[in-house]
């Protein structure tokens, strides 16, 4: 038995070197691990603040565009109701000219001997206008 724990003993302190020198290259393998590591962050941050730093150039361009889109929008749609309302204007005035036609015709029948009213020329039709 004396002999198995010498024989024991000295295999362990053969190993000791072989497990030194295995922690000796893990502790290299991890300052390396760590080093790549750093490099990696640092990378990642320089590119980080690159693309910040190309977003706030690009900010107000983006900005300018969306501000274009929506004007150009409102003045369709501006120039979409401007439309539709001098159309609605034309009309009222259309109907406006025939009520008072109707009205001036009641009045003379009421105030002109025989009821007629004499022949005058028509005014000529009012103008489009172009709004915008």
């Amino acid at each position: 038995m004396a002999k198995q724990k010498k024989t024991a003993k000295h295999e362990l302190e053969s190993l000791i070197p072989t497990i030194k020198d295995e922690e000796s290259h893990l502790e290299e393998m991890l300052g390396d691990t760590r080093a790549r590591a750093d490099r990696i962050v640092r990378d990642a941050e320089t590119q980080a603040a690159a693309l910040i730093q190309s977003a706030r150039k690009a900010l107000p361009g983006i900005l300018q565009a969306e501000r274009d889109a929506r004007r150009a929008a409102l003045v369709r749609r501006a120039e979409e109701a401007a439309r539709t309302e001098g159309e609605k204007t034309l009309e009222i005035g259309s109907r406006a000219r025939a009520a008072m036609e109707q009205t001036v015709d009641y009045i003379v029948s009421l105030v002109w001997p025989g009821g007629q009213r004499p022949a005058s020329p028509k005014p000529p039709p009012p103008r489009e206008t172009r709004h915008g």
